[in-house]
């Protein structure tokens, strides 16, 4: 459920994600290079990055009664350490954290976030690797809850995210991988909402066609098992003495493409179809539909990367009136960045999301402009 405001947030793991993607569970197709008999040759490449900056955000609360609207300002700061040997082994670590303070939000005078992450795959064949990731997250910050929750629309949510995910990775040849993950995710909460336990099987093809281009497809079946959280009978009343289990099913795609040979345009599609299922009256029951595009170019010193995200809910059990429970939500987001010689560099962005629904409760509307300037280090 927080998955968008997160990902919002950590924008800049995409470098991370990016060489993942490339040789990891998500991508590489390629033919596996045979293990050599002498010694392999490792090598480090570290980055680190510091932003500062400030704007204006018009609805920090995310809500249609009484939004708040602050200017703040903001810091961020990121670091990644990459081991990759000879042989095809793959060592990443990295650190992320990002502090914004309101001036004027009496709700919510701050938003916090940190992550750590480390991962690691290995080759144990010609065609085969495995490996695994290992992340922590702490989040403080106003997430939009109301696609599992009964009650609670939009919150200021403090929580720890501990998630173990390994994969194996089997090359089929001519350029084709499939690749089996599993996932174990355990969520606390401060307050408000309650903790659970999340296991998950996911299985993907991919299918690379070019140098960094490919597509993928994969299903995912998932369990969320909520410590104390109680089913609702199909009124929306809770039923006592009764635990709440979810079950996910989900399909999605990904398309990655550079369109000109020194790769300035890049362009990521992304789809997928959730189905939610709640083993009691259904109350949560509901299907999620989630497609985004992303553009980016990047040429002397410039990067701009645009994207739109839209995604539609249907709950099968919840009514507003005597109509089925709806909503839908669409996000735009522009980021212009200027190099400044090797390490200093500006940037701008701007974004705007809103939701509408035939629940009142659940719309809002926000947009966030911002600006600042960052420094960049690179290992030689």
């Amino acid at each position: 459920m927080a998955a968008r405001a997160i990902h919002r947030r950590l924008g800049r793991s995409a470098v991370v994600a990016a060489l993942w993607t490339c040789a990891g569970p998500e991508g590489s197709a390629a033919q596996l290079a045979p293990v050599p008999t002498r010694a392999p040759l490792a090598v480090w490449d570290v980055t680190a990055r510091l932003t500062a900056g400030g704007g204006y955000r018009d609805n920090v609360l995310l809500t249609s009664v009484a939004p708040e609207n602050s200017a703040f300002v903001a810091a961020a700061a990121d670091v990644s350490f990459m081991r990759l040997s000879e042989r095809g082994s793959q060592w990443t670590f990295f650190l992320l954290g990002e502090d914004t303070r309101y001036f004027d939000s009496p709700s919510v005078p701050k938003e916090q976030v940190f992550s750590g992450t480390a991962q690691v795959q290995e080759p144990v064949g010609p065609r085969d690797r495995i490996g695994g990731l290992l992340q922590y997250l702490y989040q403080n910050q106003i997430l939009d809850v109301s696609e599992t929750e009964a009650d609670l629309r939009r919150v200021l949510v403090e929580g720890h995210d501990i998630l173990f995910r390994p994969h194996w990775q089997h090359s089929l040849g001519r350029g084709w991988a499939v690749t089996l993950e599993g996932t174990l995710n355990r969520q606390f909460y401060a307050a408000d909402l309650d903790d659970y336990w999340e296991g998950a099987g996911r299985l993907s093809l991919a299918r690379r066609y070019a140098r960094h281009a490919e597509v993928s497809v994969g299903y995912q079946s998932r369990h969320r098992f909520y410590d104390t959280r109680s089913q609702y009978d199909s009124q929306g009343i809770l039923r006592p003495d009764t635990s709440l289990v979810y079950w996910q099913h989900e399909v999605a795609g990904q398309w990655r493409h550079y369109w000109d040979a020194p790769r300035h345009w890049r362009t990521v599609t992304r789809a997928g179809l959730l189905l939610n299922r709640d083993n009691g009256s259904g109350y949560f029951d509901y299907d999620r539909l989630q497609v985004s595009q992303q553009v980016r170019w990047s040429h002397l010193g410039w990067e701009v990367t645009g994207q739109a995200r839209m995604g539609w809910y249907r709950y099968a059990v919840q009514r507003i009136g005597n109509e089925h429970r709806d909503r839908a939500y669409y996000a735009l987001h522009l980021r212009l960045e200027r190099r400044l010689g090797r390490h200093w560099l500006l940037y701008a962005a701007a974004e705007r999301e809103w939701s509408v629904s035939n629940d009142p409760l659940d719309e809002y509307d926000d947009w966030i402009a911002t600006a600042g300037m960052g420094v960049e280090f690179e290992s030689p």
